[in-house]
């Protein structure tokens, strides 16, 4: 991945996930190449703040006890700042990236751990659409910070252990952090030399609102995201050659998420890349994403790292190891905090 400067601008937060979008933006767009005279947008999708030192010593530090940590103490202090809520603003980077390279349409989704999913289907739907020429779509998030690892202690959601979706010992995931940008372009529009990895073919999304952070337990929401996505990509259940789940390795999330992938899907192989690469929170959709890219022509369907035996409960067919077979179409879940859920279909670049 190259390394981008991070626009000088007072306006661009200066926390890891900021630089994260800088970079892979920068990647993704080769310098430019291609996009002169383009009508560009960017879609990003983001999640909670990340930290700089300096905040936490003036936010975190001081109300931290002996005893544990006094909450009440931390939102007076920043009920008095008024500038606290606004130093990260979800919107901000994507608006001071997009102004830097000319993006006419700028939209942030802010919706958990579909954010980056749910971008990448808004920025396919504004080409299909012919609102832009090119779209910039994917995630950045980092939760690699006291908040952030304290968020989801408290949640009881990380494991002390290793991450292992869908194991029968399975006790919740490891944080990740990262950011991913894929270019859009209608077929019609390529030009010589483009290399295509793939196309996006469907999509579809649902808020199940069932609980703030438990999914509806029989999956209804996912699957009804998943059911979506197949009828906008025309396709028949029998279509999908692998399904990259959501697979966060919870006990209830990865058990919701079988249940619905074996109603939708049925028989339809399943597996997770979170073990090796962690939750990367709102910027899964699109590392995850771009990690499916490379399963189009090489030969195998891809396995579960950290999955040792597999949960004999669950009912979809899960992959512990990797796996010969070909794939045409793949199915990517995302899925958020209070049933905010995003499936993506993709195709093979010669389907």
């Amino acid at each position: 991945m190259a390394r981008a400067t991070v626009p000088d601008d007072p306006r661009f937060p200066d926390d890891r996930k900021g630089s994260l979008a800088a970079a892979v933006l920068d990647d993704a767009r080769g310098g430019g190449r291609g996009d002169d005279g383009a009508r560009i947008g960017l879609f990003l999708g983001t999640g909670l703040s990340s930290l700089t030192p300096a905040e936490l010593a003036i936010d975190l530090y001081p109300h931290a006890r002996a005893a544990g940590f006094d909450r009440d103490a931390m939102a007076r202090d920043l009920a008095r700042d008024r500038a606290s809520p606004r130093r990260h603003q979800p919107e901000r980077v994507t608006e001071v990236l997009g102004a830097q390279i000319g993006a006419i349409v700028r939209e942030t989704s802010f919706s958990a751990c579909s954010a980056a999913a749910q971008s990448i289907l808004q920025g396919a739907r504004a080409v299909a659409r012919g609102d832009v020429d090119v779209a910039y779509v994917g995630g950045h998030d980092s939760m690699l910070h006291p908040i952030g690892y304290l968020s989801f202690v408290v949640l009881g959601a990380l494991s002390p252990t290793v991450g292992r979706p869908f194991d029968r010992h399975r006790d919740g995931f490891l944080i990740g952090e990262g950011a991913a940008v894929l270019r859009l372009q209608r077929e019609g529009d390529l030009r010589a030399g483009d290399a295509v990895l793939g196309w996006i073919v469907g999509g579809g999304t649902s808020v199940d609102a069932y609980n703030v952070t438990h999914p509806h337990p029989e999956g209804l929401g996912a699957g009804l995201a998943m059911a979506r996505a197949l009828r906008d990509a025309s396709l028949e259940p029998g279509d999908i050659d692998y399904v990259n789940a959501h697979g966060t390795g919870t006990p209830v999330g990865d058990e919701a998420e079988c249940l619905a992938v074996h109603r939708v899907l049925g028989d339809a192989p399943v597996s997770s890349f979170k073990g090796a690469v962690g939750h990367t929170i709102a910027a899964a959709g699109a590392v995850e994403l771009a990690l499916c890219l490379g399963i189009f022509g090489s030969g195998f369907l891809p396995g579960t790292p950290g999955l040792e035996e597999v949960d004999p409960n669950l009912p979809a067919r899960i992959l512990r190891d990797p796996t010969p077979g070909r794939v045409r179409h793949l199915l990517s879940n995302s899925f958020g905090f209070g049933g905010q859920n995003c499936a993506l279909v993709v195709a093979a670049p010669d389907v």
